[in-house]
């Protein structure tokens, strides 16, 4: 995964998007934007609600807290944020960056312009892009994850997940996570062995426990990785 779809995604920042609001609410507004954005990506591995304070996204942004609290309202009133006021009693506010993101550019023209800047346009890049019906594939090994292995989380295991989510049914990973908290283990390596025995049991059930295959012999049992 490029490193630099940790920070932001960089479909955004060809989506049109940019000049859309530096024309019609000013220039302050793409900053504003692009900075509620960082601070969604540094509170949550997915798209979530954000606590924030605006006086802190003012200084960050170099513009005054009147302005920031106007075009807060102005980004939500265009559809690109949800905002809750928590009250009077406290400086806290939540956002959560809206989903789908209406953006001027359509999917096909922004696959042809990552292309054309060298980047990638795998389907788990495009933060934002949809409104996710339930929880995504992504999002269940993550939280399959952090219930097994703890809540911190490099941009290697994060790599890592992806590639297991990619290339593993669901059904295969709830069943290795489970089987690691059963055995106390916290460790992906081997979480990835016991799928690759799983992966081992089911080419052995196509070729002689399935329909179309041959039955299994009285006794036989699927060889482990051991074997």
């Amino acid at each position: 995964m490029d490193e630099r779809y940790l920070r932001f995604p960089r479909w955004i920042e060809l989506s049109g998007l940019p000049r859309q609001l530096a024309r019609e609410l000013g220039v302050e507004a793409w900053v504003v934007f692009r900075r509620l954005v960082e601070e969604d990506l540094a509170q949550n591995l997915f798209p979530d609600w954000v606590d924030f304070q605006a006086s802190r996204i003012a200084s960050v942004c170099g513009i005054s807290e009147e302005s920031t609290q106007a075009l807060l309202t102005r980004l939500s009133e265009r559809g690109l944020l949800r905002v809750r006021n928590l009250g009077d009693s406290t400086p806290y506010y939540q956002y959560r960056v809206a989903q789908p993101l209406p953006v001027p550019r359509s999917r096909e023209e922004l696959v042809e312009a990552l292309r054309a800047e060298g980047l990638p346009d795998r389907a788990e890049l495009w933060r934002y892009w949809e409104n996710p019906e339930g929880e995504s594939k992504y999002e269940r090994i993550v939280r399959l994850y952090e219930a097994t292995c703890g809540l911190k989380i490099s941009g290697r295991i994060v790599e890592e997940l992806v590639e297991l989510a990619e290339t593993c049914p669901l059904s295969h990973l709830e069943e290795a996570f489970a089987a690691a908290r059963e055995e106390g283990v916290t460790t992906l390596g081997w979480i990835r062995k016991y799928l690759k025995r799983l992966k081992k049991h089911e080419r052995v059930q196509e070729a002689w426990g399935r329909p179309g295959g041959l039955e299994l012999p009285e006794g036989y049992t699927v060889p482990s990785e051991k074997d």
